[in-house]
């Protein structure tokens, strides 16, 4: 295959890849002076019905999306018995050689590359296309980090049925992504292609995949029986918010698992703010409301009841007076409690919990305040409203003053810390409110860079702030790309997408991006707006700039008179045979938008028509 020339364009340059149904070239397109990628299906299967149509899939699926981390499809054809799809090219390697290369990714960077495979996922589910075949070996990387995803051979467009084990054990997808509906035979949707998503981030952080064994059957039964164990036991640099987010995409039940790609990359992007978690949610299933048959049968058909009428008005009277002898009864007990009085025990030094224990005891619900003190130990009682021994009602308002301890504190010159120690010794040290500002730095990411105040005693109730350094990220160049696209990479570099405004521009075309708030690779914080200017609609308006003035020298010679706008597009509006003379001819438009061509021989007007510009 090397050198051939496939239907009279694409020049085979290089295998660059080989899989089950079809093998990868490199070739030139020698219309368009670029490198592209052909796959072509393998000669032992062209005749194969099932691989031709799985083959006849990918090209289905792929025509059906455009998306910055999808693989673009550029043509499909047929050169014989040869069956072919061009794709653009790629230049790098796919996920899993990266795995295999650094053995573990960085949180980091594989926290922004899944948020990428999953707006490539979403796009694809948008379009009613499940891949069904999400793995590393069909993500690819290229030499600047982006990612995009590729191989739809077994996409499902409808409710086909899914990626099934043969009696051999053998699957036409990869066995140690499957989801558990994958592996019972079920058919496959679009939480089936989350589960694999989260197997892929999981094998990313940890360098596993989170099920292994001695055969696909055996493997696949663990997919469906066994808990997956947690990401931090691998690696102790995964946080808690991460590991549970990919703990819920691994759920054996679909309904608990996210339900959209959208909804999973919104989890992933708060777990760099909240790395500590604890903000994954489990949907709950709605209970079954309770069949009203019976009930609606009961009232459809009341059963028949015989006048008591006597009886029933003496029972009115004994249930009505035994209620009042309750009410006054219980008001005895209400007002007896009320003004009941105890007396005032002694709490002063007494903790906190112990001492409003000894309060509720007696029947008293004490108000707890708060203060400094150098006297009294932090959380210990060191003032009470009333003196020991007084008698109090039960209903008396008691206030407890109880100690924060010292109000100042020795601040330590933090510079240089990582912000996990400075915040612990903080919090030793009975500081309550701290504030972390992430600001740019040389020092390594997590240190801090300068507290606000001098090192020394002080107050608690001083503003704190430590300025740590944050991670930074290059600011892609957004040029181009519509509002969805720029979207979606702005959040994979863990950006956020800030005000779109209108502009107008005469080279872009209408509804993509010609200016963004930041200049492309200028590093920034993480989390950091970028603002979006968008070309907005234009409207073709065409105006008469002056009148012309023809000499015809010669009768019956063809004038052609044509309008050319400042983008270079040209507009004939006039053209006919002129006798010999001097001619005039000018344009008028009227505010509602009418517009009139005027032929003018020897300053008389001759002919006049009404054009359309549009």
């Amino acid at each position: 295959m090397i050198g051939r020339l496939i239907s009279g364009r694409y020049r085979i340059e290089a295998v660059v890849g080989t899989g089950g149904m079809a093998v990868v070239y490199r070739a030139l397109d020698l219309e368009e002076n670029r490198t592209v990628a052909i796959k072509v299906l393998r000669p032992e299967y062209e005749s194969d019905m099932e691989f031709v149509r799985r083959f006849s899939r990918e090209a289905e699926a792929a025509a059906k999306m455009s998306h910055e981390n999808i693989v673009n499809l550029l043509d499909v054809g047929i050169e014989g018995e040869m069956r072919y799809i061009v794709m653009e090219y790629v230049d790098g390697q796919t996920l899993k050689q990266m795995i295999r290369d650094e053995g573990r990714i960085h949180p980091d960077v594989a926290l922004r590359m899944t948020i990428r495979i999953l707006a490539a996922v979403d796009h694809a589910h948008r379009n009613g296309i499940v891949h069904r075949d999400i793995k590393p070996q069909n993500i690819l990387v290229d030499r600047q980090g982006r990612v995009k995803v590729a191989d739809f051979g077994i996409a499902r467009l409808k409710a086909s049925q899914t990626t099934q084990l043969d009696p051999n054990g053998s699957a036409m997808g990869s066995v140690h992504y499957l989801s558990p509906e994958q592996a019972r035979g079920e058919v496959a949707d679009e939480q089936s292609d989350l589960y694999s998503v989260g197997v892929v981030l999981y094998e990313m952080l940890t360098g596993h995949v989170p099920f292994d064994g001695d055969t696909t059957v055996s493997v696949a039964l663990k997919h469906i029986n066994e808990q997956p164990a947690s990401m931090r036991s691998r690696n102790s640099h995964i946080s808690r918010a991460l590991d549970e987010v990919v703990m819920r995409a691994l759920c054996k039940d679909k309904q608990l698992r996210y339900q959209s790609a959208a909804e999973m990359a919104a989890d992933l992007r708060m777990t760099i703010s909240k790395p500590r978690g604890g903000f994954v949610r489990y949907p709950t299933k709605r209970e079954e409301a309770q069949p009203e048959t019976a009930r609606e049968e009961v009232k459809k058909h009341p059963q028949p009841v015989k006048p008591r009428r006597k009886k029933l008005f003496w029972w009115m009277i004994a249930l009505g007076t035994a209620a009042l002898v309750l009410a006054l009864a219980a008001l005895g007990l209400v007002l007896q409690e009320r003004y009941a009085t105890v007396n005032m025990p002694y709490l002063i030094g007494e903790a906190e919990e112990d001492a409003v224990h000894a309060m509720e005891a007696l029947g008293v619900s004490p108000i707890v305040v708060n203060a400094y003190s150098d006297d009294y130990p932090d959380g210990t009682v060191m003032l009470q409203s009333r003196e020991a021994g007084e008698s109090i009602r039960k209903s008396a308002k008691i206030t407890l003053t109880v100690s924060l301890g010292s109000q100042w504190y020795y601040l330590e010159d933090m510079t240089g810390w990582s912000e996990k120690e400075a915040l612990e010794a903080l919090n030793g040290a009975g500081v309550r409110t701290v504030e972390v500002a992430n600001v740019q730095s040389d020092r390594a990411v997590g240190t801090v860079v300068s507290v606000n105040l001098s090192p020394g005693w002080q107050s608690r109730d001083s503003e704190l702030v430590l300025k740590v350094s944050g991670q930074c990220v290059s600011v892609p160049s957004l040029s181009g790309l519509t509002l969805e696209g720029a979207q979606a990479v702005i959040e994979a570099e863990g950006l956020v997408l800030g005000t779109v405004s209108e502009g107008d521009s005469a080279d872009a075309r209408s509804g993509a991006v010609i200016a963004q708030s930041i200049a492309p690779y200028t590093q920034v914080l993480m989390g950091t707006a970028v603002d979006l200017t968008i070309c907005r609609a234009q409207e073709k308006k065409y105006a008469p700039d002056a009148e012309l003035t023809l000499v015809v020298p010669l009768n019956n010679l063809r004038v052609t008179v044509n309008l050319v706008a400042p983008s270079g597009v040209s507009l004939e509006v006039y053209r006919e045979v002129l006798p010999k003379g001097t001619h005039a001819i000018g344009l008028s438009s009227s505010e509602s938008g009418v517009h009139q061509i005027y032929i003018y021989m020897d300053d008389v007007l001759y002919e006049s028509m009404q054009l359309d510009f549009n």
